[in-house]
């Protein structure tokens, strides 16, 4: 092998142990980040936008997440809406409409995103994990699943330290939905009964539990 050669050869041998690296350690940092949510509280704002990157709608709310399978997601703003996981069910109830939907959870979340921060096994199980960099003020990393039928194709995390502060949802359509978390508080204690939900008096019912 003459010289020219060898040293492009090592070149990329280089090349690719900094990629290797970068990847481990992308995953490295994402597991931390999602061991800090085993029992988290925070304030939320998520914007839909279409493939034109045209604003569809903004919302508001709060989230309790204590891992794994429970979560109380409650939307504020514009409109009130609960999302409540206890671990076996999950309950949407449309404050508004009166009306509240149970199903297993199972079924319910195994191909939604927010089951990337629910579950306490490997990310890597599940996506394939590639660093994207600092941008800004957050670190980046994009998670592409392995599974084919889940309800977005690419899902970007963007954290800060080992905290996960923002997230990007993409389906194949076009359509992106990012949220943004603000004041978190970890470690928290939850209250008895913050993931359970019981329907108020005359809300309608629909579905059925696991």
């Amino acid at each position: 092998m003459n010289l020219s050669r060898y040293l492009v050869f090592s070149l990329l041998l280089w090349s690719l142990g900094l990629l290797a690296a970068s990847v481990d350690e992308a995953q490295q940092r994402l597991q931390r980040a999602l061991k800090s949510l085993d029992s988290l509280q925070a304030e939320f704002r998520q914007t839909v936008l279409d493939e034109d990157k045209q604003v569809v709608s903004q919302s508001s709310g709060t989230v309790a997440i204590q891992r794994p399978g429970r979560f109380r997601w409650v939307y504020t703003a514009p409109y009130e809406q609960q999302i409540i996981a206890d671990g076996k069910e999950l309950w949407v109830y449309d404050v508004d409409l009166d009306q509240a939907t149970v199903k297993p959870i199972e079924s319910s979340l195994s191909t939604a995103p927010i089951m990337v921060l629910m579950k306490k096994q490997r990310v890597t199980d599940e996506f394939e994990v590639k660093p994207l960099g600092q941008r800004k003020y957050l670190y980046w990393l994009e998670l592409i699943p392995k599974q084919k039928d889940m309800e977005y194709n690419r899902v970007f995390l963007g954290l800060d330290g080992d905290e996960i502060k923002a997230m990007e949802l993409r389906d194949r359509f076009g359509q992106s939905t990012q949220i943004v978390f603000e004041n978190p508080r970890y470690g928290v204690i939850f209250p008895p009964g913050t993931f359970r939900f019981d329907p108020p008096p005359g809300v309608d019912v629909f579905g059925a539990g696991g």
